[in-house]
């Protein structure tokens, strides 16, 4: 399937916040990214392991927004 044809995640969006989940897996995807948030700062007893998975948590949700949206059309610049 071409990168043009695959619907986009996430992407800009009239009125809110100007970008954000345009489909229902990008809603879902950030649903699941905010229980884990949750979850992990629950679960975790220690402040610097807890840090640790909500980084990785934010590392793994923001490669994927920007996977999953045209955020990477021009990438790389001047291409």
């Amino acid at each position: 399937m071409s990168d043009r044809t695959r619907p986009q995640w996430f992407g800009r969006n009239e009125g809110r916040l100007g970008f954000g989940p345009l489909t229902w897996q990008g809603r879902s995807i950030t649903v699941l990214y905010v229980v884990l948030v949750l979850f992990a700062v629950v679960i975790y007893r220690t402040l610097s392991l807890t840090i640790l998975v909500i980084g990785l948590y934010t590392i793994a949700y923001v490669l994927l927004v920007a996977f999953t949206s045209d955020l990477m059309d021009n990438w790389p610049p001047g291409s």
